[in-house]
């Protein structure tokens, strides 16, 4: 324990804490909140009802999320159904994707149609934990729990979740562990849908990442997939397929020269080896996301068809860690490293 710091508090929670919270009106009502803060400036909230996934996020007062005009939902309002999916979606910090597809709507199987991403991003956690305490001279903040996605007469996949950040980090450390439960092997998609939004992202912000091959994925619209610029009216959303270099740790995220501020993704392309980049510059729907997945994120059977999607055998586990990150001033060139 910092017994000098900890002297100048009548509670810790000045600085840092873990508060259980709800919703009470609007369609989010009864949704349940962790919400999240610490003394570098970081805030942000966890959605217990939805993956442990992250929905308001900033630093130092900056907003660093964006929110879909849909704004939060509380949990079973919406099912994740193909044909709805977008008069649903909440968007957020960190909207996760899978387990069973991450990519667009799949009813190749009509006894197990995928809606668009997935349905894991809409399961509760189990084991729901929140704790805050000194570990050494730091003090650490963790939310934890566990989300299934099963079926009968098949899947049976659990995701374990733990978020973590210290009292004045400026990093929030996600791991998740996947198991499968069954006695057959199963492909496990995971897609971590990172959505950046204003004031971070305007028109002097930038995207960068690790050397790639790129695909455009859409047809439509200019190719330039670093560049951002001020919302444009009925501008086409643009998605581009990176397939970095590299082997092993990479960056990849958005900085903002006017606010001398970067938030940007750290993970490991051996677990990860895909990023797709969603840049939607449209009034109203102006967004950057940084998307890094497991597979090429077209939809269930094409991904499955292409041998890319890792397959878990009965009773095994893999485990992912992506972190963001944020960075201002001197410190973005390091944050860069070098990279696009």
């Amino acid at each position: 324990m910092k017994t000098d710091l900890a002297k100048k508090l009548g509670n810790i929670d000045q600085l840092a804490g873990v508060r259980f919270e709800r919703v009470e009106g609007g369609s989010a009502a009864g949704s349940r909140l962790l919400h999240v803060w610490n003394a570098a400036g970081l805030s942000f909230t966890v959605q217990p009802d939805k993956c442990l996934d992250l929905y308001d996020c900033s630093f130092r007062g900056v907003n660093l999320a964006f929110h879909s005009k849909n704004g939060m939902t509380a949990p079973g309002r919406f099912l994740p159904e193909a044909s709805a999916f977008f008069s649903y979606w909440s968007g957020g910090m960190l909207a996760t994707c899978g387990l069973g597809n991450v990519g667009g709507a799949d009813v190749s199987d009509p006894l197990d149609p995928q809606p668009i991403h997935g349905r894991i991003g809409y399961a509760a956690a189990e084991a729901l934990s929140a704790d805050a305490f000194w570990q050494g001279e730091d003090y650490v903040l963790s939310v934890s729990g566990r989300m299934r996605e099963s079926r009968l007469y098949g899947r049976n996949l659990e995701l374990h979740r733990q978020i973590r950040t210290t009292l004045f980090s400026r990093e929030i450390e996600i791991t998740d562990t996947v198991t499968n439960l069954s006695d057959a092997p199963e492909p496990v998609f995971l897609l971590y849908h990172f959505n950046f939004g204003y004031p971070l992202l305007d028109e002097t912000s930038r995207f960068f990442g690790p050397r790639s091959e790129i695909t455009p994925g859409s047809s439509d619209g200019e190719r330039d997939h670093l560049s951002m610029h001020a919302p444009v009216d009925a501008a086409p959303q643009q998605t581009f397929l990176h397939k970095p270099f590299e082997q092993g740790e990479v960056t990849a995220g958005i900085v903002n020269p006017a606010r001398k501020l970067a938030a940007y993704l750290r993970y490991d392309t051996r677990a990860l080896p895909y990023l797709l980049e969603w840049k939607c510059l449209k009034s109203h729907d102006y967004v950057l996301a940084a998307e890094p997945t497991n597979c090429p994120a077209n939809n269930r059977e094409t991904d499955l068809r292409s041998g890319s999607v890792p397959v878990l055998g009965a009773y095994e586990s893999l485990q992912y860690h992506v972190t963001l990150c944020v960075a201002e001033g001197d410190d973005i060139p390091s944050a860069l490293n070098g990279e696009e």
